[in-house]
């Protein structure tokens, strides 16, 4: 391919110059526009609020590139890595496209609020775990914030769907009792729900956290860095 003056040939055909500049520039629109789909709505900024991002995330790299090779507990790597995904999260997904590459109040709130329910579980340490059974009622505060930040950032990193099939999985738990057979139970209280998702390994920080912190980050740091 060769370009002359205002054209470009190519194999005895000749394209207006100008018209690939513009099919080039209406494919990168779809593929942002199909990686929006996918992956949901992005903030794009610019100046310290680009840096700051930027750190956040070379700071969760290098955090999880030292636990690859150091040895770091799961009850401080998996909610830290919780931590950090949910901080990246409100920063990078607007609550809505018209707040796009805009950094609101609400988001600096739900990410604060984000750090300080992790730091809630790293404050006591193995002695929350300890008490799972027979959580306090600040536990039970903590626990349900969890899960609503979980939730919201969900929403903003994909769709409905997802949120919508957990908040009817903790629907079924909480109102159990009264559901008609053959699909009625004796029913979860708060105390056991958070008690279970929020101050063990098996509920939020289970398996598939613990995949994602130890292994996926591991590939995800690689592509990004090829």
């Amino acid at each position: 391919m060769r370009r002359t003056g205002e054209f470009v040939t190519a194999d005895d055909k000749t394209i207006p110059a100008q018209e690939e500049v513009v099919l080039s520039e209406g494919a990168r629109r779809r593929v942002e526009e199909l990686l929006e789909e996918e992956e949901g709505v992005h903030n794009r900024y610019a100046g310290a609020l680009a840096a700051i991002v930027t750190a956040l995330a070379v700071a969760m790299s290098l955090f999880h590139l030292y636990a690859a090779v150091e040895i770091v507990p799961a009850y401080i790597l998996r909610p830290v890595f919780v931590a950090f995904s949910l901080v990246l999260v409100f920063l990078m997904f607007p609550a809505a496209k018209r707040f796009r590459h805009r950094l609101m109040w609400w988001d600096v709130i739900f990410a604060v609020a984000s750090i300080a329910v992790v730091g809630y579980i790293l404050y006591w340490g193995d002695e929350l775990g300890d008490r799972a059974t027979a959580p306090t009622v600040t536990d039970q505060v903590f626990g349900v914030a969890l899960i609503l930040l979980i939730l919201e950032g969900n929403r903003r990193s994909s769709t409905w769907i997802l949120p919508f099939i957990v908040v009817l999985f903790l629907a079924y738990a909480l109102f159990g009792p009264y559901l008609p057979p053959p699909w009625t139970h004796k029913g979860y209280d708060i105390a056991r729900l958070t008690g279970s998702l929020y101050m063990t390994l098996e509920g939020i920080f289970g398996v598939a956290v613990d995949v994602g912190s130890t292994l996926i980050i591991l590939f995800t740091i690689y592509g990004a860095f090829l």
